[in-house]
This record gives structure tokens, sequence and C-alpha cells, in this order.
């Protein structure tokens, strides 16, 4: 009786060990569980002490975290720590009714993820969700909830140069400032915090003027918004930059995961992490520029110019006869083809909504003569 006891024992907690495998019933999430428990080193067995001791209930986030995290923060993870994150996120699906509005996929990719771009990573749900619990308890939308989150970040972080090295959430918050980048990670981790999908965005070169910006997109209400972060405003879609994102080339976001395709564009798709071409948010219809090119495999380069040099913002590769095909703003922009030893290069012109195709012969670079070509800045009608 005694052995049947412990052999019982025994082979459940192997069933509830293995359970992240059925949660993982995606063969690709279970592949990169897999890689990501491989590749975490010495802290292997932490990560899969989360995954043996997740309730039923936070589970598929334990798997999703540990399946899209990069390399640094496999390593890092502690156990305690990461099941206490990930339960304070699931929370918020009872504190607040926006929680409840939104899928699986938005909680997973933009609301589960506690690391935004390239800052430390950091342990923050606790302390925004005391801080923000009794700013957003009453409150009935994710717009009105979002607005009041970013007049609280905007109290505490005000704009100054830092160095190029991302701040951490909390060096930022005890200093008072950062830099763009900085900012937003605050804010996108503050809104996550209470259960709004947030999601950094940017562009890498303004088309303009000089340097490049990023800021905070948040899905509120059904859909994509954008917003100045830690520079609240009473309405989302407002910012000082509004004007200026129209006359913007090109503008990013970022996912942990890869989301369905859907509504977004995506421009690039990596093993852990995709980036979203979110230009249709802020435009009635984005330029369409197919560019198609002589090779089997030719990358193709979307330049703007910006401190004093030609930049290159998107790449993309037509191959086999199909285009690269860039979603862009208005105005004129300097697009090149080439595999290292032979090269093209045209100016495009297009406009809201036009569909441009546009074919390029790359020759040798020898056989290039020099020309000289205006690039004129957008304009907004």
């Amino acid at each position: 009786m005694k052995f049947a006891l412990i052999l019982f024992l025994l082979l459940g907690g192997l069933c509830f060990a293995g359970d992240w495998r059925a949660v993982a019933d995606d063969m690709s999430l279970l592949e990169l569980v897999e890689r990501s428990l491989e590749c975490s080193g010495e802290n292997r067995p932490a990560l899969e002490s989360a995954l043996s001791e997740a309730e039923p209930e936070i589970l598929p986030g334990v798997v999703f975290m540990i399946a899209n995290s990069p390399a640094v923060n496999l390593a890092g993870f502690d156990t305690n720590s990461l099941l206490a994150e990930i339960r304070f996120a699931y929370r918020t699906r009872e504190l607040f009714p926006w929680v409840a509005e939104i899928g699986d996929d938005l909680f997973l990719h933009y609301v589960l993820p506690n690391q935004v771009t390239q800052e430390p990573l950091t342990y923050y749900r606790e302390f925004f969700l005391d801080e923000l619990l009794p700013l957003v308890d009453t409150l009935k939308t994710a717009t009105d909830a979002a607005i009041a989150v970013n007049y609280w970040c905007g109290e505490r972080v005000k704009f100054q140069q830092t160095q190029r090295q991302d701040q951490g959430v909390f060096q930022t918050l005890s200093s008072g400032f950062g830099r763009c980048e900085e900012m937003m990670i605050v804010h996108v981790s503050a809104l996550r915090s209470v259960g709004i999908p947030a999601r950094q965005a940017w562009t890498p070169y303004w088309a303009t003027s000089d340097n490049n910006h990023a800021w905070t997109e948040l899905y509120a209400d059904g859909a994509w918004h954008y917003t100045g972060a830690c520079e609240p405003r009473p309405t989302l879609d407002d910012a000082w930059f509004t004007n200026t994102s129209r006359r913007a080339a090109v503008i990013f976001s970022v996912a942990m995961g890869v989301p369905p395709r859907g509504t977004d564009i995506i421009y690039r798709e990596r093993e852990k992490f995709a980036i979203i071409n979110s230009f249709p948010h802020y435009v009635e219809s984005p330029a369409v520029v197919n560019v198609f090119a002589d090779g089997d495999s030719v990358n193709v380069y979307l330049c703007v110019f910006n401190f004093g040099a030609l930049r290159p913002i998107m790449r993309l590769t037509a191959e086999n006869g199909e285009p690269a095909t860039l979603h862009i703003g208005r105005g004129e922009f300097f697009i090149t083809a080439g595999d290292g030893e032979s090269f093209d290069w045209a100016k495009v012109e297009a406009d809201f909504g036009d569909t441009v195709n546009l074919t390029l012969e790359p020759r040798p670079m020898d056989e290039m003569g020099a020309q000289a070509f205006w690039l004129r800045y957008p304009v907004l009608e």
C-alpha cells in the first residue's frame, strides 16, 4: 500500500510537470520552449521549476514568456519573481473591465511581457499596480485609464538626454528623466501593469528633420492608438509629433512573439519577436511601392535624407520575380537594389493611396555614373 502511494505521487508529479507540453500544443511553440530551456544554461532548473509550479490559469503565460524571452533574460529569471510577475499580469483580468474585452493574443503579446525593448530585466508590476490601482479603479474604459496613466507618468518623468544604453524602469523613475525611448519604456510598463496592451513605436529617421523618435502605441476600446510617452494630453491620437508622423516615411512597432497575421502588417518576423509596420494606424491609406529587381534574391532599401546623408530605414528582399512591397508615407524617397557587387537606384515620388511599380536593374558599381537629384520634404495639404 505504501509502495502504491509513493508510485502514485511520483507519477502525479511527473504528469503535473508535463502539463506545460499540453498547453504548448502548437509544435512551433513547443520547440521554442525546448530551445529556450537548452540555451538557458545553468538557469534551466529555475525555468523548469516555473513551468512545473505554475497554476493552470497562468501556465499559458509562463510557457509564452519562456518560449519568447531573449537568452539574456532566460539566464536571469528566477522562479519566484517570474511567477509573481505573471500572476500580477493575470490578476488584471479580474480587476479591470477592459482586460476582459481583449483576446488572448493581445494579452500575451502586449500585456504579459515585462520588457519593452533593451532595458534591464525588471520586475515592476506590483509597484505600478499599487500606485495606479487607486487612480484607475473607478474608470470604465481603457481609453480613460490610458490617459490617466500617462498623466501619472508625466508627473514623474521628463525628457533629458542620457547614455545610449537604455535605463531600467526604476532608474528612470528615480532620476525623473530619460530619453524618449526611456520615457516610452516607463509608460508602456505602466500601461501593461493595469492590463492595457501597449508596445513601442518609433520611426528610424524622420523624413522632414534630423534625428528619430520613439513613443507609445496602446490598444483601447477596439483599436490601436498612439500617444506621447510621459507627455500626457486629454485625448489619444494627439501628440506634439502628430503632424510630423503623418509626414514620416514609415513607423514601426514591435511585438514579443509573432502575432497572428491580421490587421497589422508584419514587416520583419523573427523567432521570438516581430516588427510591425504601424503606418496604417496614422494615415488613411499608405502608399504601396512594389520594387522588382533582376536577380534571384536582391536586397531593396528605402532611404531618407537625415543627418547629412541618405539613411536606410527599410530593407526587404525582391526574389524569384516577386517584388519587395513597401508600405510607406507621402514624399520623395531614394530606393536602391543590389547584392554587394551590383547596384541600381531610383528616386520615387508617392502619395497616400498610390500604388507605384518600380523595376531596378542592378549592374556593376563601376558602370554607375555620377548623377544629381533633389529630395523634397513631404508636405501636408
